[in-house]
């Protein structure tokens, strides 16, 4: 007599009960590494974004801004006068030096914030920089969080000279 192979359903019961209690510890913790990672990368494209306005500047020889944005999805999107940063920011350069944005001056366009993060600045809706790489308004602070609370947010200083730094920060 031949004897079939395979599983018996105490074993499939005890395979799934284990999987069920691995799955139940790992899920929360993925979130976790998901939302601080989702922190990470929207740090890294601002900082980015300071960044690109910076070395534009001195590539064109004319000012260039990165600032938050009014209405990133236009045609040609504008800069807005508020420090919420989460509504999205664009990067342009005033290539005919009239201090507004025209169409074949945006260079890079970010759009919002995908989740409920809030990301605002101390007091300054957009970081202007000259031809030499400095920064015509000085520094400011932005705080990123997310809607958890304690220390799960990043803290990003552009200091009077252009260059971008990211911390920790606790969040409320």
């Amino acid at each position: 007599m031949k004897r079939e192979r395979g599983f018996t359903l105490i074993e499939l019961m005890t395979t799934l009960s284990v999987a069920a209690i691995v799955l139940s510890v790992g899920v929360p913790s993925f979130r976790t590494i998901v939302m601080d990672n989702r922190l990470v990368t929207q740090a890294n494209q601002f900082v980015g974004a300071v960044n690109l306005a910076r070395s534009t500047a001195v590539r064109y020889q004319r000012n260039a801004t990165a600032c938050a944005s009014a209405n990133y999805d236009a045609a040609v999107p504008s800069c807005s006068a508020t420090t919420d940063w989460s509504v999205g920011w664009i990067v342009w350069v005033d290539k005919d030096r009239d201090s507004a944005v025209d169409a074949n001056e945006v260079i890079s366009v970010f759009a919002p914030l995908a989740d409920t993060s809030s990301f605002s600045s101390l007091g300054t809706a957009g970081f202007t920089y000259d031809s030499r790489g400095f920064s015509l308004a000085g520094g400011d602070d932005l705080t990123l969080c997310d809607t958890r609370t304690g220390e799960t947010g990043r803290f990003i200083r552009v200091n009077a000279v252009g260059r971008t730094n990211i911390a920790r920060q606790g969040c409320s």
